[in-house]
């Protein structure tokens, strides 16, 4: 029957993807199999398996004990890797969980929707069953007694049925509700429901539903009780005479659901329709709160049919609850004949079957499977057979009824209106649901169908597979090639539109490139090198580099399958070809692409220089315009010669117009010069410059053995006859002229007037000069005579490869005719295993020219590049069908039962916390008596001193004071790159650690490496304020990379002098500039993660005046040569000052009653409102003063909607809103929304925040700028919109780490320093009070929320409610510090120290068995000796991986900076040693740790005979 739009009644939802794991089956497909076939997935359980179970030889004698089971295989298997869960982790999240989060995605990915769903939001609706594992294997694991609420709190949370669903959102980055489910029984069909509602609602877009159950049980057989649920035979027969129960199964099933309307507008496969849904519950109305009700469910069943609108006469088929019950058969019978008799008479009409005959009852999971298996059914277009059933149930009237069981699998005849079922799921206790489901509209009727041919492509298709191994992307590849062999309905369009869509992409990747489904089938198992390309992602955004080749390559035909094809690269060769015609005096695509009786004269004229250099290039501009619209968008660009031309245009240098004219002329002039001749020589330069041949002049330098004569004829030949008589590989190349060499100058002169005449400009691109082999400056790019110098300079085309490669995940592009270039690339010392490509065969292979190009975008995709969106690949618009899901490599995550009770933990050590009242502090400045420092005093031997700062005149007279005292000084400026200015003399750029990197390997090798830095980049001598992100360059990020360069040159102690000004109130008169405020993070936290490096911050006022200026200088010398000096100074004027820490405000302290700020329904803004310290405020606003509460977060989730919900109930007016505080665009939206809604704002709480976490060595820049997002832009944007409009305060939620730093929290120490120096600048003018909270760690919420702290540090919501609310009220100092321990002792911790305050995981019982070692890039080498074996057992225990080899990475093992801080805080504790993270992260092996723990213990042996031989010559 065909379906028509007036059918729709508008709220159908279309089941677009379906996934699951069912007894006796893997996937959806097997269980249709199955259930088609009549398999009864019932397995008989032998006495000695049993009696391995644990079942005692008593119970296996009764009578009444049966011996069967249904069992789900491989339970205790989970792709832990995949989903980012370390070994331990997994072990204890519960199977159920694990499995539906596999099942989740296997779903997404067989809607087509793998690879994400944009901006569509997708919501969760499932549940699970009880947690046997929990209770079976986990409790007994660990004493319950001696365990605190924390660490059972912390077990609970893997098996918590809540976080089913929020485990999927947050693994799946689903932003729709995430609705966990349970109503017994019905559970999954009920969240199908709910799902549908959502979607019908607008609350989703899409939703995945479903339900999940494990029985850990499944092996053991069960005692059968008369009356019960269970089967007395171990078999399920549902409506049957001998029916006595059912059969406990395990199983997970999933579907995804979209509206009808837009899945079929989408292009998505549609399984089935969802037609209406109901669910209710029975209520009182029955026997029994377990017993079913005949009125409960015929309402639900009726209720459906109404939203459906459809007949009960038109219903063919119904997958019934089914348990085969003496009770619950005959009610459900009942049930549904009633409720179809208020539409049909009919009788025997409707067949009837139920799942539960075939894999029991799978509780949590029943609902959904038969829902699979109906909409399977409609699909197949089969009534499915139900098994075990011979005669009635007597207690069943079939006769009479509208239904017949189905015993045998036949085809399920058309009717005039589509097939259609229904689907029950009754839960015990009474919630019941109901579904009525339809067949799915054709695919003609909602889709438009295309041939197989792509856009562009001539037909190809590209087929992307990728893996996170090599193993599972070959089983990837296998099981695509298998299913396109025994699936011959998709159209491979379709099947490269979701493998490119519709699926994830990772780091392994193949792609085949083919025409139809037997080259795909071949390419895929035979993997032929002109069809099949596989790779590893050189990382997570590799970028691509252009190489433009030079005279030589031009040839006929050159791009002719492009031009043919392509409307960009034509449209790009006509345009050129148009505007050179005035210059050539003719048409240049008649020589590029003449008639094939014209070749041989077009190759002629074509070899001319005239025109080979204006061909070459019209014919790269073009190939690079056709790869920038496929998306392929340089980040650098090396060109030959004429190449370079290229590269400038494509960067802006000249324009397209200027670009033509010039190479035009450019190709003239040289023509006219002398005859010449060029050789190639298989020698290094260095031997050329040794050994150099008269008249011959060095024209490039291509490799590091490959060099270019070039000269006259007569000493071209001379040399070559030279060369080759001493065995010298020489080659001649088919040139007229002498390029680069003496003979073009005499066109040189004519050619720099000509580009006189023409605008240049700094090119937007970075690309290479030629001359020099380095990035091309604006100066050079701009400068006429530099393109003169490059028409007569060596190519030192090595060199810029050199400087290309220097990007580990650069892949270079030749871009133009030939692959020459890319040739070279590959010989190339540094080249590796990146790929070289070429946009073009070499000529004598050009009938592969037509697919070469799409050759090189499946490599670039292989390498990581992100090419999906190329139109080449994108062809038409496809559809979603379903392929295969991804391989999961699975690994057993099991903790078995403990065999006796596990010992006792070691007791907690007892609390020693102090009152709240001794919490707070405030920062204060104390005088302290200056250094004094003699003139003659000798100045201590060191090494050598980088001054890093411009010139002025404090960093010149800096510099004539140090070298005046012997100092070896080194001047390191600002700067476009690195550049060495002269003899001790380099420009940088500030935060780039490639600069500083170069620039320390050059001071190493010049005076060896440096003892002290001393940085000025944040002393600003005029009066002009520099931008924010200019500032933060010269503070933070200049200091995160220096921290990074100097922490990986080695463990010399190195002294860093940072000296600011504009940083600290001292006196309340001072300017302040809070961006510096965030080097006090790498300050502060430098030391704590290289032991060899000591900070010291010394700000200062500096001045014009020369007498100021000379003490200035004087006292930051004196700082400088003071070894173990404060970490933190301030000088006013001939005053030397330290901070310090005094204890708060008496009101603070609870000892005076303050002025009460807050106000009974006061209007109250907090960003990050929705979160956990933001929301333990806003609880408390409401429930004390009926606030009116504005809550701004970038998202809103389903559980922060009942957030509000909650906070309403309180009493408080709430203003949700969605806003990022860093767009300033969003916040001024959300503080007009709030204007408009309450008028006036009384107060601000600024608790936005991410916490970040990462050691200085390995942090990113793009990491940094998320941390700083809230915290520094954040406050950017509130402050500015803020002004003068929160009447009462503004309180800036900061950390103490701002103060004491911390192990991973250079960016978040330094981003809460900011927030800091904002309230200590707006204290400077009148208005409303702003105050930086230094909170210490919150217990419970926020972000130490998931880190065990230490018994006397944190803080619990309740007492943070009351600071909060001490604060508020009495905000009499800009900077509040709350510290739950005493404040000295916490900002004296340093270097090894810091370790202290790391603590162990709470005690419990260890499983024995550990996890296999991961693939990683080390061999196994056992580890040899007691300590390394010992080391490895720690780690096993920490990992839960064996066996560990002694050179196997941490990081690559899955361990992380905080991992590794346990495992030294472990290391500790056995071997009494603290080993200091940095040392470590050096080599974090077991090898290196082993190594690093015997040298310490060698030397506290060698320390203590030292001391006690020093006590004997004393006594």
């Amino acid at each position: 029957m065909s379906h028509t739009p007036e059918a729709f009644t508008g709220v159908e939802i279309a089941v677009v993807g379906m996934a699951g794991r069912f007894p006796g089956a893997p996937d959806v497909d097997a269980l249709w199999r199955n259930v088609r076939d009549g398999v009864e997935s019932v397995a008989p359980l032998g006495d000695e398996d049993l009696r391995a179970r644990g079942v005692s030889a008593a119970a296996l004698a009764e009578p009444g004990y049966v011996k069967k089971g249904i069992l789900l295989e491989d339970i205790d298997r989970f792709d832990a890797d995949f989903f980012g869960y370390l070994p331990r982790e997994a072990e204890r999240i519960d199977p159920q969980q694990r499995l539906f989060l596999e099942a989740a995605w296997q779903a997404m990915e067989h809607a087509g929707y793998g690879g994400g769903t944009g901006a569509a939001m997708v919501g969760v609706y499932a549940g699970s069953g009880p947690s046997l594992y929990l209770l079976q294997h986990l409790l007994p694991s660990m004493s319950l007694r001696d365990s605190d609420i924390a660490s059972l709190l912390g077990l609970l949370n893997g098996s918590d049925l809540d976080s089913l669903v929020t485990r999927v959102a947050y693994k799946l980055d689903l932003r729709g509700p995430a609705v966990a489910v349970q109503t017994a029984c019905s559970t999954s069909l009920a969240a199908v429901h709910l799902a549908c509602r959502g979607l019908l609602n607008h609350e989703a877009d899409m939703a995945l539903a479903g339900g999940v159950w494990i029985n850990v049980l499944q092996g053991s057989g069960y005692h059968y009780q008369p009356g019960a649920i269970l089967s007395p035979d171990g078999h399920c027969r549902a409506f049957d005479a001998k029916a006595g129960g059912t059969m406990i199964g395990s199983g997970v099933g999933v579907v995804v659901l979209k509206r009808l309307n837009e899945a079929i507008a989408d292009g998505d496969t549609i399984h089935a329709v969802i037609k209406g849904s109901a669910m209710n519950n029975d209520g009182a109305a029955k026997v029994g709160y377990t017993a079913p009700s005949v009125d409960g469910q015929a309402a639900v069943i009726l209720a459906a049919q109404a939203m459906a609108d459809v007949s009960a006469d038109t219903i063919g088929y119904v997958e019934a609850h089914g348990t085969g019950t003496v009770l619950g058969d005959p009610i459900e019978i009942a049930a549904l004949t009633q409720a179809f008799r208020g539409g049909t008479d009919r009788k025997g009409h409707c067949a009837i079957g139920s799942v539960k005959t075939n894999v029991g009852h799978l509780d949590a999971a029943a609902g959904v499977t038969g829902l699979i298996k109906t909409v399977m059914a409609l699909k197949h277009r089969t009534l499915p057979p139900s098994l075990n059933f011979d005669d009635p149930n007597p207690q069943i009237d079939f006769s009479g009824s509208p239904f017949y069981v189905n015993t045998e699998a036949k085809d399920w005849p058309a009717a005039p209106t589509p097939r259609r079922a229904g689907v029950s799921s009754f839960g015990m206790g009474g919630t019941n649901v109901h579904l009525v489901l339809e067949e799915a509209p054709q695919a003609s009727e909602g889709v438009t169908q295309q041939n197989d041919a792509g856009a562009s492509g001539g037909g190809m298709q590209a087929l992307m597979l990728s893996a996170r191994s090599a193993a599972a992307l070959e089983a990837a590849n296998r099981e695509l090639a298998g299913y396109l062999e025994r699936h011959p309905g998709p159209r491979l369009a379709d099947v490269a539109h979701t493998l490119r869509v519709g699926r994830k992409h990772f780091g392994h990747r193949a792609v085949a490139l083919v025409r139809n489904r037997e080259d795909a089938v071949h390419a895929l198992t035979q993997r032929d090198s002109l069809t099949f390309f596989h790779g590893e992602a050189l990382s997570d955004r590799p970028t691509v580099a252009f190489l433009f080749p030079g005279q030589g390559a031009q040839h006929t035909n050159m791009g002719r399958a492009l031009y043919e094809r392509e409307a960009v690269f034509r449209e790009t060769v006509d345009r050129c070809s148009e505007l050179l015609r005035p210059h050539l005096a003719l048409d240049l695509r008649e020589l590029l692409f003449p008639a094939a009786s014209d070749e041989t004269t077009a190759g002629e004229r074509l070899a001319q220089t005239a025109i080979t250099q204006p061909a070459l290039f019209v014919v790269e501009y073009a190939f690079a315009r056709w790869w920038m619209h496929q998306g392929i968008r340089p980040d650098a660009m090396l060109g030959h010669s004429i190449g370079e031309y290229v590269a400038a245009c494509l960067a802006g240098v000249f324009s397209l117009e200027d670009a033509l004219s010039i190479v035009a002329a450019r190709g003239r002039l040289l023509q006219a010069t002398e005859p010449g001749a060029m050789l190639a020589v298989s020698l290094p330069e260095t031997h050329l410059q040794a050994h150099p041949y008269a008249g011959c002049d060095l024209a490039a330098v291509n490799a590091a053995d490959l060099c270019v004569f070039s000269g006259s004829v007569e000493a071209i030949e001379q040399a070559e006859r030279g060369l080759a008589s001493r065995g010298v590989a020489v080659r001649r190349l088919h040139v007229s002229h002498a390029f680069h060499s003496a003979l073009v100058e005499p066109m040189l002169g004519e050619f720099e007037a000509l580009l006189s005449r023409v605008e240049l400009s700094a090119p937007q691109i970075p690309f290479v000069s030629n001359l020099s082999g380095r990035w091309i400056t604006a100066d050079e790019a701009c400068s006429p005579a530099y393109w003169v110098r490059h028409v007569r300079g060596t190519v030192r085309f090595t060199d810029g490869l050199d400087e290309l490669f220097a990007k580990s995940d650069r892949v270079l592009l030749e871009v133009g005719p030939g692959e020459t270039l890319s040739t070279l690339a590959r010989r190339h010392a540094r080249a590796g295993a990146r790929p070289m490509l070429a946009s073009q065969c070499h000529p004598q292979r050009a009938a592969y020219n037509a697919d070469q190009p799409a050759r090189c975008l499946a490599q670039l995709w292989a390498a990581g590049a992100e090419v999906e969106a190329a139109p080449l690949f994108r062809g038409v618009s496809g559809c979603r069908v379903p392929l295969p899901t991804y391989p999961f490599e699975r690994q057993s995550y099991w903790v078995e039962p403990p065999k006796e009770s596990a010992g006792k933990v070691a007791e907690k050590p007892a609390s020693v916390g102090r009152d709240i009242a001794d919490w707070f502090y405030v920062p204060t400045w104390k005088r302290v008596q200056p250094l004094v420092r003699s003139a003659d005093e000798p100045v201590s031997p060191r090494g050598s001193m980088l001054m890093i700062g411009d010139q002025n005149g404090l960093t010149d007279r800096l510099c004539q004071e140090l070298r005046a005292m012997g100092r070896t000084v080194v001047r390191v400026q600002q700067g476009h790159e690195f550049a060495q200015m002269g003899e001790l003399r380099y420009a940088v750029r500030p935060g780039e650690r490639a600069d500083l990197e170069r620039l320390l390997h050059h001071v190493e090798a010049e005076v060896g490496l440096p003892s002290d830095v001393c940085h000025l980049w944040n002393v600003d001598l005029g009066d002009a304020p520099s931008q924010p992100q200019e500032v933060l360059e010269r503070s933070f990020y200049s200091l995160l990379a220096l921290a990074q360069v100097l922490g990986a040159a080695g463990g010399r102690k190195v002294s860093l002098t940072v000296v600011a000004n504009q940083l600290e109130d001292v006196t309340g008169t001072e300017p302040l500039c809070p961006e510096k405020a965030t080097l006090h993070g790498p300050c502060k936290v430098m030391p704590q993660e290289y032991p060899h490096l000591v900070c010291r911050v010394v700000e200062v006022l500096p001045s014009d005046d020369a007498d100021v200026l000379d003490r200035v200088v004087q006292q930051i010398v004196a700082e400088i040569e003071m070894p173990d000096g404060e970490s933190l100074v301030a000088y006013r004027g001939p005053h030397r000052w330290v901070r310090a820490f005094e204890p708060a405000h008496p009101a603070l302290r609870g000892e005076d009653a303050p002025v009460q700020r807050l106000r009974k329904n006061g209007v109250y803004l907090i960003t990050g409102g929705l979160g956990g310290i933001g929301l333990t405020f806003a609880r408390y606003l409401a429930r004390q003063w009926q606030a009116r509460l504005v809550l701004i977060g970038r998202n809103i989730s389903s559980d922060q909607a009942k957030a509000v919900a909650e906070l309403e109930a309180l009493g408080a007016e709430v203003l949700a809103l969605q806003a990022d505080v860093a767009d300033a665009v969003q916040m001024r939206a959300a503080l007009d929304e709030v204007r408009r809604r309450f008028g006036v704002l009384h107060g601000v709480v600024h608790a936005a925040g991410l916490a970040g976490g990462g050691m200085i060595a390995q942090r990113e820049r793009a990491a940094v700028e998320q941390v700083f997002a809230p915290k520094v832009l954040g406050t950017q944007v509130l402050m500015s919109q803020i002004t003068n409009e929160a009447r009462d305060f503004v309180v800036f939620c900061s950390s103490l780490a701002s103060l004491a730093g911390g192990l991973g929290k250079v960016d978040y120490a330094a981003a809460n320093a900011y927030l800091d120096a904002v309230a200590a600048d707006a204290a400077r003018s009148p208005g409303t009070p702003v105050v930086s909270i230094n909170w210490d760690g919150w217990r419970e919420v926020g972000m130490a929320a998931r880190t065990q702290l230490p018994d006397q540090f944190g803080i619990g919501p309740e007492q943070g409610v009351l600071i909060f609310e001490r604060v508020a009220a009495a905000v009499s100092h800009p900077q509040i510090v709350v510290s739950t321990t005493d404040l000295s002792a916490r900002l004296d911790v340093k270097g090894d120290a810091i370790l202290s305050i790391v603590v162990a995981e709470p005690s419990q019982h260890r499983p024995d068995r550990s996890h296999p070692r991961p693939r990683i890039s080390a061999d196994y080498v056992a580890p040899a000796g007691d300590l390394e074996c010992g080391l490895a057992r720690i780690w096993t225990e920490v990992l839960g991986i064996a066996p560990l080899g002694a050179n196997d990475n941490l990081f690559e093992l899955g361990g992380d900076s905080l991992l590794a801080i346990q495992l030294l805080a472990k290391v500790r504790g056995t071997y009494g040693v603290d080993l200091h993270p940095a040392v470590f992260f050096r080599d974090p092996t077991i090898a290196a740790l082993a190594l690093l723990i015997e040298m310490r213990l060698i030397e506290e042996i060698e320390n203590t005979e030292s001391t006690t031989h020093r006590v004997s010559e004393t006594a």
